[in-house]
């Protein structure tokens, strides 16, 4: 809808049924705030709001986060624009990749809050403020039938994300290899939403009304390429945290391992 257009609208039901009967149905009066037009907007506004509010994100190499974020947006613009989405399923998708990018930022530019504790402390902050990020993409969406669909979704999502780098942590730490944490999340990806997944089509559909290999195919189908996709958009995000000194640098810190970074990749000392 256009920005200049709020207040009381006439809403009218239009369709082309020939001789069947009117084509328009009766006016529904509605009120459309001017803040509706912004409230879409409200997530993103947290993401500047974290480099004024914090001090240790204002600096340039903080800045590098922005990076991945602008990669995924253009690849899923891109990508957008070749699926036939019809307005709904394009809103539904642009609140779904706004929690899963944006939320994942998010816990990066927090990460110096909930560093350097217990890694299972870690990590229960790092899921709350996943979860937190969420509930304000449901605050701004509202609480419609398709939104709230969207919202379970993404917290199954954000629930296999955040396992997925607590197995590759546990596995990983000593001694640690770049390619073997890369591997680990992609295979712990796939097996979270397999058996989240599996948990659903038990529990929604019951053996009587699926065939079991229609059960099973459906549920290796929805967990590889969920995993897929979520693993293509993490790698952006791995990519900057390897190869910048200063997001490493918290990288290690949030998981509690030692990365062992080359001489040559560490940020220059100051000279007393």
């Amino acid at each position: 809808m256009p920005h200049n257009v709020f207040g009381e609208l006439q809403i009218v039901i239009s369709a082309d049924i020939g001789e069947f009967g009117p084509t328009d149905g009766k006016p529904v009066a509605y009120h459309f705030s001017p803040v509706y037009h912004v409230q879409g907007i409200i997530p993103w506004l947290l993401l500047p709001l974290a480099f004024i509010a914090l001090k240790e994100n204002r600096t340039q190499q903080a800045a590098w986060i922005i990076a991945p974020i602008v990669l995924l947006t253009v690849v899923y613009s891109a990508v957008m624009r070749l699926l036939p989405m019809d307005s709904g399923g394009t809103v539904q998708l642009n609140v779904m990749f706004t929690i899963i990018v944006l939320g994942f930022s998010m816990v990066w530019l927090l990460a110096e809050r909930i560093r350097n504790r217990n890694r299972l402390v870690t990590f229960l902050l790092a899921t709350l403020i996943y979860f937190g990020f969420l509930g304000v993409n449901l605050l701004s969406a509202g609480f419609g039938e398709s939104i709230i669909a969207v919202v379970f979704l993404a917290a199954v999502s954000i629930s296999a994300i955040v396992f997925a780098f607590v197995i590759a942590t546990l596995t990983s730490a000593r001694p640690f290899k770049t390619i073997r944490f890369v591997i680990t999340i992609g295979a712990a990806l796939f097996t979270s939403l397999l058996i989240v997944f599996s948990a659903i089509m038990f529990i929604f559909y019951p053996p009587a009304n699926v065939s079991g290999g229609t059960r099973i195919t459906e549920v290796l189908t929805f967990s590889f390429f969920g995993s897929l996709i979520y693993y293509a958009g993490l790698l952006p995000f791995l990519v900057m945290l390897f190869s910048n000194p200063f997001w490493r640098k918290r990288f290690e810190a949030v998981l509690g391992i030692q990365t062992n970074i080359p001489i040559a990749l560490q940020p220059p000392t100051k000279m007393p």
